[in-house]
């Protein structure tokens, strides 16, 4: 026999006596007999039956990619184990409301004393608007608006309003349409990403009603010797954002009633760039001369804008702002949960305030139907600059 035929007939013998343990200790156990004596049972295969998976109810609002409640770690870390869904690892948040939450979690935290209210995300809207505001008038002095000049400032402050108000409006819209609307509602019923989304725009709002009443009417006005020259209009206004910041504060205060206050904030806001883009063109044609400052196509555009906000204006001073007040006032004056989670002498307070804002509007509604009366022919038409800054 060769070295070769002695391998092969070695590897056949082993393969033969694999083979025949294989098989005796297949058949040893289904005898159900072992060395030591004990029975066993064949193991029995459990036999799984196909099901079919009920489809999940899907938000229609998931198709569009602002809205879409996709997995999201905000924090950039990988997913908490957990699976909780209030997890900062594990977050599912609109796209438009992203940025805010990176935002705010990114940003230090300086709470008012002896509370855990943060103030420090108010303080740097504010900076930031400022900035804008300052930034605009420089611009516009070298698009040819004159330098120095109350109107180029007024201008400058509708940009800053703009930039704050459209931002705001599209994140308060991806906010509300991800979590259930409850005016009287606890924030700690929501995600971690929602409060802290919700915690960011309400402190934006609050930082702008800050660089408004310090720059617009204030600083703006402001006269050597005397100190700022303000109107009964500008009193009234003043006293709106006061009034404004004292219902945000207090929301956050009592960790209840958020979402009231985000609900007027975003009712409040979304007029106003349209308002300030008519305001914009009224300033150009009315107080700037010549062609400077855009007044060919800023004309062309304010009767088209002095009837968009007339519209947008009426319908939400008419028909969605008092139905907003009147679910506000049930929910949180006559429920038990209302009453129990926002205190009554608060909620009566805040109440004050929205009717009150409400009410106050008559004389400008009655302007806005006018305008809507007349069409697109206001040559003759006025509405005050600063109308829906409410």
């Amino acid at each position: 026999d060769t070295p070769v035929s002695k391998a092969h007939t070695a590897a056949g013998a082993m393969k033969s006596a694999i083979s025949f343990s294989l098989v005796y200790g297949v058949a040893v156990s289904f005898q159900g007999a072992n060395a030591n004596g004990r029975v066993f049972k064949p193991v029995s295969v459990p036999i799984i039956k196909s099901q079919a998976i009920p489809r999940q109810k899907r938000n229609p609002l998931d198709v569009l990619p602002f809205f879409n409640n996709e997995k999201l770690d905000v924090a950039g870390t990988e997913a908490s184990s957990s699976g909780s869904s209030s997890s900062t690892h594990d977050d599912a948040s609109p796209l438009l409301l992203r940025p805010w939450i990176r935002l705010y979690r990114g940003a230090p935290k300086v709470c008012i004393p002896h509370t855990n209210i943060d103030i420090a995300f108010t303080i740097a809207s504010a900076m930031v608007l400022t900035c804008i505001d300052y930034g605009s008038a420089q611009l516009l002095q070298l698009a040819g608006w004159p330098g120095k000049s109350k109107h180029t400032r007024a201008v400058a402050g509708s940009i800053a309003t703009i930039f704050h108000s459209t931002v705001l409006v599209l994140g308060l819209g991806a906010a509300l349409l991800t979590q259930k609307y409850d005016p009287s509602g606890m924030m700690d019923e929501h995600p971690d990403w929602w409060q802290d989304g919700a915690h960011a725009l309400i402190e934006f709002c609050t930082g702008y009603m800050i660089y408004d009443a310090a720059v617009q009417f204030v600083a703006d006005r402001w006269k050597k010797g005397v100190g700022p020259v303000l109107s009964a209009a500008d009193y009234m206004f003043l006293g709106h954002h006061a009034a404004t910041s004292l219902y945000m504060v207090s929301a956050r205060l009592c960790q209840a009633g958020h979402m009231s206050a985000m609900i007027l904030m975003f009712t409040g806001e979304l007029t106003a760039p349209i308002m300030n883009v008519l305001r914009i063109s009224r300033t150009a044609m009315k107080e700037m001369t010549g062609d400077c400052c855009g007044r060919s196509w800023l004309g062309l555009i304010g009767p088209y804008a002095e009837y968009l906000f007339a519209l947008l204006y009426a319908g939400f001073r008419i028909v969605i702002g008092p139905i907003c007040a009147a679910h506000l006032t049930y929910d949180i004056l006559l429920t038990k949960k209302g009453r129990k989670n926002v205190p009554v002498a608060l909620s009566t307070v805040w109440l004050l305030m929205v009717w009150g804002v409400l009410f106050g509007s008559i004389p400008w509604i009655k302007t806005a139907l006018t305008i809507l009366q007349a069409g697109l022919n206001t040559g003759d038409s006025t509405v005050s600059a600063s109308m829906g800054a409410e």
